[in-house]
């Protein structure tokens, strides 16, 4: 049977195989996103395809806990960005808002 574990010191706490640090999230992203083949990615993986499809049924078992982080990350990350690119403007010397104006 597959343990699906969490420790805070291995992948910053995200659900992960036990004895391993392949993480739920791993697996989703390559054969779920991916789509890529479970047998190779068990392989490469050097996980057993119980792990792997214990893994998943995990995801699936918090599909929307997975989701809502996934969201979250995505909107942390635009930000970021919108927030680098306001400082390469002033650093610049550009006022973002004149070049929308001017526009």
């Amino acid at each position: 049977m597959t343990l699906i574990v969490r420790d805070e010191a291995i992948r910053s706490g995200e659900p992960r195989v036990e004895g391993t640090r392949i993480t739920v999230r791993d697996i989703k992203r390559r054969v779920i996103d991916a789509d890529e083949d479970p047998h190779v990615v068990a392989g490469e993986y050097d996980i057993s395809m119980a792990d792997l499809f214990g893994a998943l049924a995990h995801y699936y078992e918090h599909r929307d806990a997975f989701e809502g982080d996934e969201r979250e990350a995505e909107q942390t990350r635009r930000d970021g960005e919108r927030r680098t690119r306001t400082l390469v403007d002033e650093l610049r010397g550009e006022n973002p808002e004149s070049t929308e104006d001017a526009a």
